[in-house]
């Protein structure tokens, strides 16, 4: 954390990723969050540019002819995109990843190893290597404040460790999920929710505009959610039931 706000390397580090380090994207690791801004793009850029003329999608990645992919995409060595699902919008898929059935994953980068289940839809988010999404996932990227839903103008907020927010500047901003985070059956993150790694959300969670510190877990409770935070060493577990909203 700096006084510009938490690096996106206090979150998630794209260094660990062997193919997002190998394409050029680890120096925003030491960029503050807020000031990255379209933190999905700016990876996109950096990929982009390191790859030059080579093929965006691997030879070794796998494409279902029923899904559909759009030109202004990467994905990397051993990833599978079945039938029915969308990758579009300057996404950045790393190797191994698994897209099930009927997904929609738009301006967004998924680390290495992570599988979406079915019928998940990803925006203008950041996820790190391992992560787990099984069916019905949805991350929200815009505020419902907007006068007009369609074209959304007000920025989005991503929360901070200390309960307050920090802008991001851009009108759609998913979330930042860490590496191995496992999440249940129909859980949503809203705009702004930062997931630290290791946690685990129990399905049905309804995270809002959120910090999650690492090896959380979250149970629902009434609306939104009960956390149990990770044991600090030498004591016990403890509960509590943030109150925030998009």
């Amino acid at each position: 954390m700096t006084g510009r706000g938490p690096l996106l390397g206090d979150v998630l580090r794209l260094a660990d990723d062997p193919y997002l380090k190998e394409w050029g994207a680890a120096v925003l690791d030491s960029e503050p969050v807020a000031e990255i801004g379209d933190v999905s793009g700016a990876v996109y850029d950096l990929v982009s540019a390191s790859l030059g003329s080579r093929p965006r999608i691997h030879p070794d990645a796998y494409v279902s002819p029923l899904a559909n992919v759009h030109d202004d995409v990467v994905i990397g060595p051993g990833t599978r995109v079945h039938e029915y699902s969308t990758v579009r919008g300057r996404t950045v898929i790393s190797g191994n990843v698994h897209i099930g059935y009927g997904c929609e994953v738009s301006r967004s980068v998924i680390g290495q190893g992570s599988v979406l289940s079915h019928r998940a839809t990803i925006g203008c988010a950041v996820i790190g290597q391992d992560a787990y999404f099984a069916t019905g996932l949805i991350i929200g990227v815009c505020v419902l404040s907007n006068p007009d839903m369609l074209h959304p103008t007000k920025p989005v907020a991503f929360a901070l460790p200390d309960g307050g927010r920090m802008s991001t500047g851009q009108p759609k901003w998913g979330a930042i999920v860490g590496d191995g985070v496992r999440a249940g059956v129909r859980v949503t993150l809203g705009p702004g929710a930062i997931v630290g790694a290791g946690s685990v959300l129990h399905a049905t969670v309804n995270v809002p505009t959120a910090w999650i510190p690492p090896g959380s877990t979250l149970h629902p409770a009434g609306s939104g959610f009960q956390i149990t935070p990770a044991p600090v060493q030498g004591g016990p577990a403890c509960s509590t039931s943030p109150t925030a909203s998009i």
